[in-house]
């Protein structure tokens, strides 16, 4: 299995924040600390094989969950 591009995991992150804070009406950097807090930043990046996989819709989802069972509230 090859190692993914650090720009591929970048550019999808990137577009999750982006997505989350429309979502949830935040802005960007808003949405950013706010899952970089709850260390969803790091779930992404650890666990991008599997979540890239998944729509962006039920990943969305997944991460405001995984925030609030660590301490997050939206």
């Amino acid at each position: 299995m090859s190692a993914v591009p650090v720009k591929d995991k970048i550019e999808y992150t990137v577009s999750l924040v982006t997505d989350f804070a429309k979502k949830y009406s935040l802005t960007t950097t808003q949405a950013f600390n706010y899952l970089d807090r709850f260390d969803a930043i790091n779930f992404i990046n650890q666990h991008y094989d599997i979540t890239h996989t998944l729509s962006f819709s039920d990943i969305l989802d997944d991460l405001a969950l995984y925030c609030k069972n660590h301490g997050g509230n939206l």
